[in-house]
């Protein structure tokens, strides 16, 4: 075989995205693999082309490394977001290597799905957390709600408690309607026409209410939510074990629409998390309740009291003992009642019963107690010690009371709680239980092997997830069975397992375990169809005695990664260079929250120019982060943090501050400052308060309200907000600020969002206006541009505009404005007055004798 045929045999075999590049990112070979996900041909994803199918962001971010140098750093490690054929981002996990002669070879894995599947075990375990601990029902409720909501974006949910008579419902919640929304909920009864809540319910189906306004259903329901501005509802009905039903699951979208696939097979797992947690809920309310019973009732009148010397030895016993345990009350006596305890509670009954007697503290404690036909029922004893004015122990009163039928209730709960629910193993919560303990009592190291099943989501894709759970359940049998005495086996969520194992005590040892495992689960999954593609990559990491558990499973999950962009069933110790990835976006949220924390943040300024008066229109606001050691640091140096959600919304808020306040300094010394545009990200928009405050901070400052324009990109556009983020950037126009589409063309928006979005500008990408040094074709595609803005009676922009042929040329065109180096770079909040006071404008008359070979050459 040639070594191309190798090369290409290889490509094929790898689960993820192969290519080979140079060192300024173009591609020059990329597998099947990116054709199949991307949907674009292969030689379109050469090149620069390859770029089409990445999230904006990371363009940009990717773009600022260039080129890349192999010898100061040969290896990139990194996460990346790549547009599926469907249009949806998924997020890759990325690993690069430079190969030598200025080439480089990369791999990206899916792992948009894990990650997913991580957050919604997440949700999870917290709401097995509030349910375990005893949390009122209406904070379940509130939790399960929100974590739906964040599941499902874009929806409002709610959840109506069915009555126990099953014809009335008893309460609602519903953390974002209006806190009046379910006054009075219990008076109306359940039918056929509830609207889609009480309809399910009533009917016991899942109910689709694509169209408020129209289904007849919500006849006489449909103004309140249609006031509110919901247009569909789904809802889905909640059964308890038993298959009574005991809630309304309704889902509320501001928009017409039904459910995807995707969005069902959501609802249903979230149905059924709603139905353990209500139902898990009542039964600890239950539980307290009987508590509540016992502690009056049973306290006050103990069903078997007995009374104790001051050495412990009981003296006399209620005559229920006889009827409980057919043992005389003379047997009892002494020691006696000891013979009536199950034979594995009498050590430790006594041992704390010796200690109450030695200590004369009160005694209270649990063990079974045989009955007379032999079986054996949880007994929860207690007893106090009254003592003469020495303080000396006179006698013990004491006793007795069943508690069998709530101790198996809580037993049940606790199992519940700590092991998974699929498969049978421990969940991710005892894992973290057992972890941290086998570290803290190991006197030598143990190792940690974290496993994932390698194209499992093929599997559901391909047969269902009836199916992927099936595989699920025979993936934790296997491993069971390869593991040995000392190794403990764990679902974490998802396709990702762990193992525990006191067996390995170094890292040959634990690398040489974790291919046996894996070579042991490769054969046994080939036995069956649908699952023998899946192997196991391990990811392995070494623990100390001691050590905190969070690091060792951190260090076993980046070595995982790793595995992960190698060949399927890959085994991967753990090394500190894989830490790099994950070091360098910790060090980025460190520095956004310093910056926010100590005020490192500061607008820097680019004036935007009108290309037929040649005056300056305004400024743009660019993120700067002046560091005391390190000087002014670009947006690059935070750019993880701008993707979370609470950092990216505090640092936009932060920007929206600092550039008001710098406006009314520069209205105060009388600088013409015209208008300015602070970019936005989606999370500022999301955020119901971010409006008030602009609006606030302009109107307290009294500055004009279109003193300001707000940039959005496509991207904003295209997240899964979107019917939320127009609805709230209608409300900002309504109230006089402007917005302008930036880096148009970057992205995957269709002409629709330039219809439907309250947008009065388009500001040319500056890729584009580069572009047009490159060739007709470039400067067509601006040309375009300009004419489909005119067409639709938006104003343009033209960003990265660097000579004076690119602006004569636009400006020929009909562009209204320039942004770049020709004009000036981004300047500090001092610099602006002298700019404007000594600027030179620009030649851009389309008369002047230089005009025209300017224009001609540019096309050359």
């Amino acid at each position: 075989m040639t070594d191309d045929a190798l090369f290409e045999t290889l490509t094929r075999a790898v689960p993820g995205i192969v290519w080979v590049s140079d060192s300024k990112g173009m591609v020059e070979y990329n597998n099947q693999r990116w054709r199949a996900f991307t949907g674009m041909a292969p030689e379109a994803g050469l090149g620069h082309g390859w770029l089409d199918a990445i999230h904006p962001a990371d363009v940009a971010a990717f773009r600022a490394q260039l080129p890349l140098n192999g010898a100061d750093q040969p290896e990139i490690q990194t996460e990346i977001r790549v547009r599926r054929h469907d249009g949806v981002y998924h997020r890759h996990l990325l690993s690069a290597r430079h190969v030598g002669d200025d080439r480089w070879i990369g791999c990206a894995i899916d792992a948009h799905e894990w990650l997913i599947s991580e957050a919604r075990d997440a949700a999870h375990n917290r709401i097995l957390d509030l349910v375990l601990f005893g949390a009122a029902l209406e904070d379940v409720l509130v939790e399960l709600c929100r974590s739906a909501e964040k599941q499902l974006p874009g929806a409002t949910c709610s959840i109506l408690l069915v009555d126990q008579d099953g014809e009335h419902f008893s309460t609602g919640v519903a953390p974002k309607f209006p806190k009046d929304t379910y006054n009075g909920i219990a008076s109306i009864r359940i039918d056929a026409r509830a609207g889609s809540c009480g309809t399910a319910v009533h009917e016991k189906r899942d109910v689709i209410s694509s169209d408020i306004a129209t289904d007849p259903l919500w006849e006489g329901w449909r103004d309140p939510m249609l006031a509110l501005g919901y247009r569909a509802c789904w809802s889905k009905p909640v059964f308890d074990s038993q298959g009574r039903v005991i809630a309304s699951f309704g889902f509320y979208f501001h928009g017409k629409r039904e459910p995807s696939g995707g969005e069902k097979r959501e609802m249903d797992r979230l149905r059924r998390l709603a139905a353990v947690a209500i139902e898990r809920a009542r039964m600890l309310e239950a539980l307290r309740e009987s508590e509540e019973h016992y502690r009056y009732t049973v306290e006050l009148n103990p069903q078997i009291p007995w009374t104790a010397d001051p050495k412990g030895k009981i003296l006399t016993v209620s005559g229920k003992w006889l009827e409980t345990t057919d043992v005389e009350e003379g047997e009892a006596l002494g020691d006696g009642w000891l013979t009536s305890l199950h034979p594995e509670d009498v050590e430790p009954t006594k041992e704390r019963w010796a200690h109450a007697v030695a200590t004369g503290e009160q005694f209270e404690t649990t063990y079974r107690i045989r009955l007379a036909d032999g079986t054996y029922r949880w007994i929860k004893a207690h007893a106090r010690a009254r003592k003469d004015d020495q303080g000396q122990i006179i006698r013990w009163y004491g006793a007795a009371d069943d508690i069998h039928e709530r101790y198996l209730a809580e037993e049940k709960l606790r199992h519940q709680a700590y092991q998974d629910d699929l498969t049978g193993l421990p969940n991710r919560r005892q894992f973290v239980n057992e972890l941290r303990a086998a570290l803290a009592s190991a006197s030598e190291p143990l190792g940690l092997m974290v496993l994932d099943m390698d194209d499992f989501k093929l599997i559901n894709d391909r047969h269902g997830h009836l199916t992927g759970d099936a595989v699920l359940r025979l993936f934790g049998r296997h491993l069971l069975s390869v593991t040995e005495p000392g190794e403990q086996v764990f679902r974490l969520g998802g396709d990702e397992f762990a193992i525990i194992s006191r067996l390995v005590i170094s890292d040959q040892c634990l690398f040489a375990r974790a291919r046996k495992i894996e070579t042991l689960l490769e054969a046994r999954m080939k036995g069956n169809k649908k699952a023998r593609s899946s192997r196991a990559s391990i990811g392995c990491a070494l623990g100390s005695p001691d050590e905190h558990a969070d690091e060792v499973f951190k260090r076993a999950d980046l070595a995982l990664y790793a595995a992960k962009s190698l060949a399927k069933g890959s085994v991967k110790l753990f090394d500190p260079r894989i830490r790099s990835v994950a070091t360098r976006r910790s060090e980025e949220f460190e520095l956004a929250r310093a910056a926010l924390r100590e005020g490192w943040i500061e607008p820097y300024f680019q004036p935007i120019l009108s290309l037929r008066t040649h005056q300056t229109r305004g400024w743009e606001a660019l993120l700067r982060i002046r560091h005391p050691e390190e000087g002014l640091l670009s947006p690059i140096a935070v750019r993880s943090a701008l993707d979370d959600p609470r950092l990216g919304d505090a640092i936009g808020l932060r920007m929206v501050e600092l550039v008001v306040d710098q406006m009314v300094r520069w209205s105060a010394d009388g600088v013409p400052f015209g208008q300015v545009s602070i970019n936005l990200a989606t999370e500022n928009i999301v955020n119901p308060g971010f409006s008030g405050r602009l609006i606030t901070l302009l109107d307290q400052h009294k500055l004009a309200r279109d003193s300001v324009k707000l940039e959005i990109t496509e991207r904003v556009l295209l997240d899964e907000l979107e019917e939320v983020i127009c609805q709230r950037l209608e409300d900002l126009r309504g109230q006089g600020i402007s917005f302008s589409l930036d880096d148009f063309g970057t992205g995957y928006a269709s002409l629709v969002h330039l219809q439907t979005l309250p947008v009065d500008e388009m500001k040319i990408d500056r890729s584009f206006i580069s572009g047009m040094r490159s060739g007709q074709k470039g400067s067509e595609i601006v040309r375009a541009m300009i004419g489909l803005a005119k067409t639709m009676g938006l104003a343009t922009v033209a960003e990265g505009v660097e000579t004076q042929a690119e602006a004569l040329l636009l400006a020929s065109w009909g562009c209204d404005y320039g942004q770049g180096y020709l004009f000036g770079r981004p300047m500090c909040a001092g610099d602006v007055a002298n700019y404007l006071d000594g600027h030179p404008s620009c030649d851009l008359d389309p008369r002047s004798q230089n005009f025209a070979s300017k224009r001609t050459s540019l096309l050359q």
